[in-house]
């Protein structure tokens, strides 16, 4: 068929809609994103019906969607099969390549299925493969006309780029559900989604990857090796973590199929090697010889692969399948990041292909001057605030949210020198409506003059899952306190009765255990409530004049009982006669030490020691609570007081929730004092914790 001047201009536009379909996010029902795409793909190519399958990783027929004049068709299941199974479109699944049938009449690929009333007659079609990768078909798409010969190679080039993003959308999802339990992991690929979008820098973003990488998989050293121009040698372009860097960072492989890291190149899948020193092929460098264990998972972006993720431990048989395929669920993100960056470094020569990029980014993008006037918005940002491009130039940052300008001037000297900013704002769009949005900030080159690049990303929906998780949290808290609260008081009274008749010293002790614990309990659920409650500011301190020497003795009692379970000598120092009363919530600091210390008894071995000194250091009061277990790396340090954040040593971890150092954070900085960790990591020399208070001797 001949090609009219509106095809063209159709195409486009149909291209645009299907990428803003495929690009909304991973949180949408894919099977709604496949029927949406199919319905604008019949529309804009002006034909009767569409199909589309998308078959399981074991497969199973997974997704089947017919569109039939406008309007999505539900056929017999046994119609559906026989149509993938023997029609055009199984005979396109099996040989993995497209097919443009000008005739239906007199293709013997066309699948005749029983009358049906409500189906059209095709007489024309075109059906092309959905591809993981070119040997690993996912599905199906095919669209018909009624008339003979109305595609062409143009259709079937247009359909095969919808067909990719649809692949490339499938496998997205697909990897989202399959990890979203995992709360690292899904934070870690978030963050590299943000990557691809926040920065336009090669070195930026491989940094960042060996960054964000360290969140989910332990290791020592980690690097990345990109291809060089030969496409024949690969050559480390970012490390982490290795002894001897300036060795790390000249190390080029030339090709060598024996080789670990071309072997996972060429299989296109990621090698494990439990020994690196029974491996007669390992390559060893003054900064590699520590290497015992390694994972290599390559990098491959658009089914081509560009480098290789290399993951190093100095432990033996460290890493185990699971650790390799958060590695490789990782690696398909970065790659996404570095090929994106590479080619962004590519076409920023060239002034029209950074327009398109800018333009087309699945986030909003704001150029302003350092002022913060606005010089350029892209197409997402006028989404956002519900405004056209020219109402929007040349106002303002703070007209969308007056707390930028204090943001903006608080960190101009920080931008000027090519250093990041973010923060998290609700800007006010054109209907009055609160936009909450993550933004990262950083400095460019615009023209020829040093502007300002605001990128931001609409994260309402990850705001209210926030607010729904910490109801519900709320709720268990609430309803838990009463029956706590009677279970007290009932201990309580049956002591007293007790008391008055019996002299049973081993009941007693049983009472007095069980109000330790319900106490335990009760402080348990007071700190999950009182969590949300103090970072927003919404719990009054209950300040007295407190002993701390009375204070520590209460800790004494409720934690003894748990070190003497594991043989673990508690050491409490004695109080300095010089410090004085303190004023002070004497229950959120009772609670805090209780966490400190049941912390370090819950993770030290046993046999191992505990303890906890108290001085005064000028006008602050100072704990600091000692062990002898696992330590804390230092990656780690920066995370361990964020909500919902655990430290796993292996299988036996101890369980919980993550909240316990998240409250002793919130309520030592209520007091306006100051809580931190110190830690070489070293299993066997523990880890330190330092809290300091002011030490208030009359209240105000």
């Amino acid at each position: 068929m001949p090609l009219n001047s509106s095809r063209p201009n159709s195409r486009l536009d149909l291209l645009y809609q299907v990428t803003s379909e495929f690009n909304a996010g991973l949180d949408l029902d894919i099977n709604e994103v496949l029927l949406n795409v199919l319905t604008m793909t019949v529309a804009a190519m002006n034909t009767t019906e569409a199909s589309l399958f998308v078959v399981g990783d074991h497969g199973e027929l997974e997704i089947s969607i017919f569109i039939c004049d406008s309007e999505q068709q539900v056929y017999p299941a046994d119609i559906t099969r026989a149509v993938f199974a023997t029609g055009l479109t199984g005979w396109v699944w099996r040989h993995k390549e497209s097919a443009l049938v000008a005739d239906t009449a007199s293709d013997k690929r066309w699948y005749r299925p029983p009358i049906l009333p409500e189906q059209v007659t095709a007489f024309s079609a075109v059906s092309v493969p959905i591809l993981k990768s070119p040997e690993v078909p996912m599905g199906v798409l095919t669209i018909t006309a009624k008339e003979p010969d109305f595609f062409d190679d143009n259709d079937v080039a247009m359909l095969t780029i919808i067909a990719n993003q649809a692949a490339f959308a499938l496998t997205n999802t697909r990897l989202y559900h399959a990890e979203i339990h995992r709360r690292r992991i899904a934070e870690s690929l978030g963050s590299i989604a943000h990557t691809i979008n926040s920065t336009l820098n090669l070195a930026e973003v491989l940094s960042l990857i060996l960054e964000q990488l360290a969140l989910v998989v332990d290791y020592d050293s980690s690097s990345i090796l990109l291809y060089e121009d030969d496409q024949r040698t690969l050559s480390v372009q970012a490390a982490r973590g290795f002894d001897d860097m300036t060795d790390a960072l000249n190390v080029r492989l030339p090709f060598d199929e024996q080789i670990p890291n071309y072997q996972a190149i060429i299989q296109k899948t990621p090698i494990l090697i439990g020994d690196v020193d029974a491996e007669p092929h390992w390559i060893k460098s003054s900064s590699s010889r520590n290497v015992k264990s390694w994972i290599g998972a390559p990098l491959i972006a658009r089914n081509e692969v560009v480098g290789i993720l290399t993951v190093d431990s100095y432990e033996v048989n460290k890493y185990s399948p699971d650790n390799v395929k958060v590695v490789a669920a990782f690696a398909e993100q970065a790659a996404t990041a570095v090929a994106n960056a590479q080619a962004v470094t590519q076409l920023q020569k060239a002034e029209a292909s950074y327009s398109a990029l800018f333009e087309d980014s699945t986030d909003m993008i704001l150029i302003t001057d350092y002022d913060g006037v606005i010089l350029n918005v892209n197409r997402k940002g006028c989404q956002i605030m519900r405004r056209p491009k020219d109402a929007i130039t040349g106002l303002s940052i703070i007209f969308f949210a007056p707390m930028l300008k204090t943001f903006l001037s608080g960190h101009i000297d920080q931008l000027r020198v090519w250093r990041d900013a973010s923060v998290e704002v609700e800007i006010t769009d054109a209907y009055r409506q609160r936009v909450p949005l993550d933004i990262r900030v950083r400095h460019i080159q615009f023209g020829d003059k040093a502007r300002l690049e605001w990128v931001g990303r609409d994260i309402s929906r990850r705001k209210e899952i926030e607010r729904m998780r910490q109801d519900l949290v709320n709720m268990l808290v609430h309803d838990l306190r009463g029956p706590l609260g009677n279970l007290i008081n009932t201990i309580d009274l049956v002591a007293m009765m007790i008391e008055r008749s019996s002299d049973d010293k081993n009941l007693m002790r049983f009472l007095e255990m069980g109000k330790r614990t319900g106490r335990t309990l009760t402080d348990l659920v007071d700190s999950m409530l009182d969590v949300s409650r103090l970072e927003q500011g919404e719990v009054p301190l209950q300040r007295g004049l407190t002993r701390i020497d009375e204070l520590l003795e209460e800790v004494k009692d409720q934690v003894a009982p748990q070190a003497e379970n594991k043989d673990i000598s508690l050491t409490f120092e004695p109080v300095p006669e010089a410090i004085p009363e303190i004023w002070l919530d004497n229950g959120l600091i009772r609670r805090v030490l209780v966490n400190l210390l049941g912390n370090a008894i819950k993770y030290a071995p046993e046999e191992a020691e505990v303890s906890l000194a108290t001085t005064l250091s000028g006008d602050q009061l100072h704990f600091a609570v000692t062990d002898n277990g696992p330590g804390i790396s230092k990656h780690n340090q920066a995370r361990i007081f964020d909500k919902f954040s655990r430290l796993e040593y292996g299988a036996n971890s101890p369980a919980g929730v993550g909240l316990g150092l998240a409250f002793c954070k919130l309520a030592v900085e209520a007091h306006g004092g100051a809580i931190s960790v110190q830690s070489n990591g070293i299993p066997g020399e523990g880890s330190t914790f330092h809290v300091l208070l002011p030490a208030i001797t009359e209240p105000d």
